[in-house]
C-alpha cells in the first residue's frame, strides 16, 4: 500500500526538478537574447540638443523635462550614432536673433529658436529622403517644455513618449539598431538653414501664432538599446525556485525514510 505514495512523491519530485531546469534554461536563453539586442553597435534616432556657451550640448534629460527660457535655442538631429562614438550634433550653429528676430516678446509667452537637422540621405532608412535642415521660432507659453516647443513648430511622431519622427521623417521606426556606425568627419561640414519669414510660417499649415502645444510630447530622450530583459531579477527568481524545489525534495525523502 505504500508503493503508491512513494511513486507519487518521486514523480512529483522529478516533475518539479524538470520544470525548474526548463525555467532555468528558458531564463538564461531569454537574458542572452535580450543582451544580444542591447549590444547593437549603433542606432538611428533623433537626438536632442541645447545651445550653450556657443556650442551644441547633448541634453542630459528628455525634452519633456526641459523648460527653456525666452531666448534659448533647441536643436534636433537625425543620424546614425554608435554607442561609443561622439553624438552627432546639428550641423548648423544656433543664432536666436536669426531664428526669432522677427518675433516680438509677448506677456506670458516666450520665444524659443529651434534647429531641425534631418541628416544625410545615406543614413535615412528605407531609401527615404531627408528634408533640408531648417530653423524655426516657437512662440509658446512661458512654462512650455522643449517637447511642447518642438510640437509647436513641427509634426511629431511619438512612441511611448519618445520622439521617433519629425515632419514625417522617418515615416516609421524608432531608435532602430544599425549593424555598424558610419565613418563621419569630425567636425562634420556645416549646412545652411532654411528660415521662415516669421514664426507664423514655423509649422506647415499653421497661420498666426503657434497654438497651444501638445501635452506629453517626448517626455524622455531616446534610450537606445533599452528593452532587453533585466538579467538580475530573472536570475533571482530562478535561484529562489530552484532552492525551494530542492528543500521540498529533501523533506519528501526524509519523510519516506522515516515511514
Amino acid at each position: 500500500m505504500r508503493l503508491v505514495p512513494k511513486v507519487t512523491r518521486r514523480s512529483a519530485a522529478a516533475f518539479l526538478l524538470t520544470t525548474l531546469a526548463t525555467v532555468l534554461a528558458a531564463g538564461l536563453l531569454a537574458t542572452t537574447v535580450g543582451a544580444g539586442v542591447a549590444q547593437a553597435s549603433a542606432y538611428r534616432y533623433w537626438g536632442f540638443f541645447q545651445w550653450k556657451d556657443n556650442a551644441w550640448k547633448m541634453a542630459s534629460v528628455g525634452p519633456g523635462s526641459v523648460i527653456p527660457k525666452d531666448g534659448a535655442v533647441d536643436g534636433w538631429r537625425f543620424a546614425v550614432s554608435g554607442e561609443k562614438s561622439p553624438p552627432r550634433l546639428p550641423r548648423a550653429a544656433a543664432d536666436f536673433a536669426e531664428l526669432c528676430g522677427s518675433s516680438k516678446a509677448q506677456a506670458g509667452k516666450k520665444r524659443v529658436g529651434v534647429v531641425l537637422d534631418y541628416g544625410v540621405a545615406d543614413e535615412a532608412p528605407g531609401g527615404q529622403q531627408p528634408a533640408k535642415p531648417r530653423g524655426a521660432c516657437a512662440v509658446v507659453d512661458a512654462k512650455a517644455t522643449s517637447a511642447q516647443v518642438l510640437a509647436a513648430v513641427a509634426d511629431v511622431r511619438e512612441q511611448k513618449s519618445l520622439v521617433c519622427g519629425i515632419d514625417g521623417f522617418p515615416s516609421s521606426g524608432c531608435g532602430d539598431p544599425v549593424k555598424k556606425a558610419p565613418a563621419v568627419a569630425s567636425p562634420e561640414p556645416t549646412v545652411a538653414l532654411a528660415l521662415p519669414a516669421s514664426h507664423t510660417d514655423a509649422k506647415a499649415g499653421r497661420k498666426g501664432e503657434a497654438g497651444e502645444p501638445r501635452e506629453g510630447a517626448g517626455d524622455r530622450a531616446v534610450d537606445a538599446g533599452s528593452g532587453g530583459l533585466p538579467v538580475l531579477p530573472v536570475v533571482a527568481v530562478i535561484v529562489v525556485l530552484l532552492g525551494g524545489g530542492l528543500l521540498l525534495l529533501r523533506r519528501r525523502r526524509n519523510a519516506d525514510q522515516g515511514a
